[in-house]
């Protein structure tokens, strides 16, 4: 078996391992497609200063059942890996982070990170779950409402699919970012207030937007976004605040954080979908959510230092896809 281990900063190695575990417990999996997120790249960039090296990153993977005996699981069949490996004590641990992700040819997954899938939904399109699974957990924690006004900042693919869910919903997505590219996506789903904040007045255009009122609900990529004084004056009273992204070495949030307290609003972190896979699947193959337009680039899986030195200089808003 072939896998690409991250061995140091800035660094990825070929490795070749032939050996085996248990069948009983684990099933033999060869690798079709890798999602890569920001976590992935912090770590090869050495932002993530306790992590063990060396690791195999990418977090979330769909592929074929090579070998096992367990008698759901069937040789040939299409499974997709979890991002999360559950623990005895309830807790879970994130692949790619704490433990081996998906960046092989083949890996031996245990039972319980895997799931089938169902039919008619693309390979490419399941490296997509955990940012669908991200997006429902950040719609639960906000509470979300129809007919509310939600301002995303960065047209992020995670940021992309929970504007998809607020339509879903029926609250009303408001997406700001700088790049004319980036906002057509946004509007190619569905969006219909895109503001470029290089070209717009944000607070006026959301006081047009909004009747004066602002919007109820803020969420922020923290991968791209460390200005959020600014963005809390968007947010009216009694709002709700997200910061929400895979990469926990994000640099110190700046700006003046004085709203939170002046207008009692309720901030949350999230920077996973744990506990939502299931749903998330759901929604993906009922085509709730749409992630076509969300893939930066497919690129084999020989590429992959290449790549990841090519990532580690730039905010990655879509996502890059291994093809192994």
């Amino acid at each position: 078996m072939k896998s690409f281990k991250i061995t140091k900063n800035f660094t990825i190695e070929e490795e070749n391992n032939d050996s085996s575990l248990s069948l009983k417990e684990y099933a033999k999996i060869k690798i079709l497609r890798a999602g890569v997120c920001e976590s992935d790249v912090a770590l090869f960039a050495g932002k993530l200063t306790n992590a063990e090296l060396p690791i195999s990153p990418t977090r979330v993977a769909i592929g074929l059942v090579s070998e096992s005996e367990d008698i759901t699981l069937r040789k040939g069949q299409r499974v997709m890996l979890s991002p999360y490996t559950r623990l005895e004590n309830g807790k879970y641990v994130i692949n790619g982070l704490k433990g081996d992700g998906y960046l092989a040819d083949y890996v031996y997954a245990p039972l319980h990170n895997i799931y089938t899938v169902p039919l008619g939904v693309s390979d490419t399109a399941f490296t997509f779950i955990e940012d669908i699974a991200m997006a429902i957990n950040v719609i639960e924690k906000l509470n979300i409402e129809k007919t509310k006004y939600v301002m995303l900042y960065g047209c992020t693919s995670v940021n992309l699919i929970i504007a998809q869910l607020c339509i879903y919903y029926q609250a009303i997505p408001i997406v700001i970012d700088s790049d004319a590219a980036r906002l057509n996506i946004a509007k190619d789903l569905g969006v219909y207030y895109a503001i470029n904040y290089n070209e717009e007045d944000v607070l006026q255009k959301i006081k047009e937007i909004t009747s004066g009122k602002l919007v109820e609900y803020l969420i922020l990529s923290s991968d791209v976004c460390d200005e959020i004084g600014k963005m809390l004056h968007y947010v009216r009273k009694n709002g709700n605040v997200a910061i929400v992204g895979y990469n926990t070495a994000i640099p110190p949030l700046k700006g003046d954080l004085s709203p939170i307290i002046i207008n009692n609003l309720t901030v949350y972190g999230i920077s996973d979908g744990f506990g939502e896979i299931e749903t998330a699947i759901n929604m993906l193959a009922t085509e709730v959510v749409k992630v076509d337009k969300l893939i930066a680039q497919e690129v084999d899986i020989s590429e992959a230092k290449n790549t990841f030195n090519s990532l580690a200089k730039q905010h990655n808003f879509l996502k890059t896809i291994f093809k192994c």
